[in-house]
């Protein structure tokens, strides 16, 4: 028995991991890139390669012969980077779960597939500011990487009624906590404010726009959650990830200034700024709930406070490098 994850070497994807260590049999990690020194599990195959190289993507799956298979290669992308480089993304992303969706019905046809798609897909909800998005809730994609995502839930249905694939379909909202990485805005933040609290650097930090709201969860709630929907979904269901309540990135940063201890103030960096920006994303948890029994165990400030410990950790590892 093994088990896949494709984007293993993301922040969800070490959480996930770490999750699954028990006695779970063979866990392989492949991915475009190898894993951070601080955030590699002794217990996982690191696998480096490419989803669009089908022909090694197919030799990969027959000689590890996955029952789980957990698609997550979207995780490793900020959505900065996919309105910079749209062709690559859409290419990466949709190409991608093809040849992932190709090579398992070649090779291992009744795997349990869980593609981890994005909040993303949703928009902004008709125009409307105050939505809380469903599963049944249509895709409006505001972005490139946002319609990535929507195309690879259609190829999840292609293969689910052409060729009889076992593929769940999730849908994590916003998420933070330790290892996540610094291209996203509150590892990034977090990183900044522990440089002013242990080295005395600037008195200021640069953000994009603070004053969106966003479902956050702890990332380590999330992975759980995802655990818990490959052994209990059906085949074909959608399920979001979620908490059902919005927080300000504003509110988040606040609190992560507060945890230094040190008068910073933020500044706005126009190159952080995104050219489409949705003012609010949340999302209601109540499928997942009522299937699983699953809730967040993890408060947002206690997220916060692990990765603010954990990044400076890893400061203090840099430093010690160099």
């Amino acid at each position: 028995m093994s088990i896949f994850l494709s984007g293993g070497t993301c922040c969800l994807g070490y959480h996930l991991l770490s999750l699954l260590s028990h006695g779970k049999g063979e866990l392989i990690s492949f991915s475009g890139e190898d894993p951070e020194p601080s955030a590699t599990l002794r217990h996982v195959t690191y696998i480096t390669g490419d989803l669009l190289d089908f022909k090694n993507l197919l030799q990969i799956l027959g000689e590890h012969r996955p029952t789980e298979i957990y698609h997550m290669v979207s995780q490793g992308f900020s959505l900065g980077t996919s309105q910079v480089k749209p062709n690559a993304i859409l290419q990466f992303l949709i190409l991608g779960t093809q040849n992932l969706f190709e090579a398992v019905r070649l090779t291992v046809p009744k795997a349990r597939v869980l593609l981890v798609s994005s909040s993303e897909i949703y928009g902004a909800g008709r125009g409307v500011v105050d939505v809380i998005h469903r599963e049944t809730d249509p895709p409006i994609p505001f972005t490139p990487y946002a319609t990535a995502m929507a195309a690879c839930e259609l190829l999840a249905k292609q293969y689910i009624y052409a060729h009889n694939l076992d593929i769940v379909t999730v849908r994590p909202f916003s998420s933070t906590g330790p290892y996540q990485e610094r291209k996203f805005v509150l590892p990034s933040v977090a990183a900044q404010i522990a440089s002013i609290e242990m080295y005395d650097g600037e008195t200021a930090i640069y953000t994009g726009n603070l004053d969106v709201s966003r479902d956050y969860l702890d990332v380590r709630d999330q992975a759980r959650a995802i655990a818990m929907l490959a052994k209990r979904a059906a085949t074909g269901e959608v399920y979001n990830v979620c908490s059902g309540k919005a927080r300000t990135i504003r509110d988040l940063v606040q609190y992560l200034i507060g945890l230094s201890g040190c008068p910073i103030e933020t500044r706005v960096d126009p190159a952080l700024e995104r050219a489409i920006d949705i003012p609010l994303l949340v999302g209601s948890p109540e499928k997942i709930m009522t299937l699983t029994g699953w809730k967040p165990i993890i408060s947002i400030e206690d997220s916060l406070k692990d990765l603010y410990s954990e990044i400076k950790v890893r400061l203090q590892g840099k430093r010690a490098a160099v």
